[in-house]
């Protein structure tokens, strides 16, 4: 079983936790909000983290400038969102962003229309039971299982699938390894998405 670990959000927190996973040799994708210094109250990755992040074998992915809301935000302000923090991650990685995760999780028509016509890899949220879950939601959208300490008990739902992406905060090293020692038991192989949905 392939497993694509997702975080979103780029708090300063997630190089720690990007330091631990390559230490385990796990790579994951980081989706980066680009145009603001905090988000709710917490610090933002710096550029130099990015690039670190990057340097570590993990993929960076766009989050928007300023984690808009894709089900209320105009075509204009969408478009130049996502146009925009593509730019900015690719000039401080010096690699092209293929991947591209919803704020908030919900988004619409339109916004699937444009972000997939900008992005190979866009990635949605799953909010429900993992015995319901699929990889693909009705616009092909990649859908991401929100992996939390009080749902952990449900990852051996997800045996039946070949590949699995899961969304996770991991707000610290400890809930991280409680929940990588629970996915333990499904046996993974830890890649990021590029890694499973662009071919080489």
């Amino acid at each position: 079983m392939y497993i694509a670990l997702t975080f979103d959000d780029g708090y300063k927190e997630h190089l720690r936790i990007a330091r631990y996973l390559a230490k385990h040799g796990i790579r994951a994708t980081f989706f980066i909000i680009t145009g603001l210094r905090e988000y709710m109250g917490r610090k933002l990755l710096e550029p130099e983290d990015v690039r670190m992040i990057h340097e570590m074998g993990h993929e960076i992915g766009s989050h928007t400038m300023t984690h808009i809301d894709m089900t209320r935000t105009d075509r204009g302000t969408m478009l130049k969102e996502l146009v925009r923090s593509k730019e900015v991650l690719e000039d401080i990685i010096h690699d092209a962003v293929v991947s591209f995760a919803y704020p908030y999780g919900p988004h619409s028509d339109e916004a699937a229309r444009l972000a997939r016509g900008i992005y190979p890899i866009v990635r949605g949220t799953y909010l429900g039971n993992a015995r319901h879950y699929k990889l693909f939601d009705e616009h092909g959208c990649i859908m991401a299982f929100n992996l939390r300490v009080d749902n952990v008990y449900e990852v051996l739902e997800l045996r039946k699938f070949n590949y699995v992406v899961l969304f996770t905060h991991a707000p610290n090293l400890i809930k991280l390894s409680l929940l990588l020692k629970a996915l333990s038991l499904l046996r993974p192989k830890y890649v990021t998405l590029r890694e499973i949905f662009i071919r080489p």
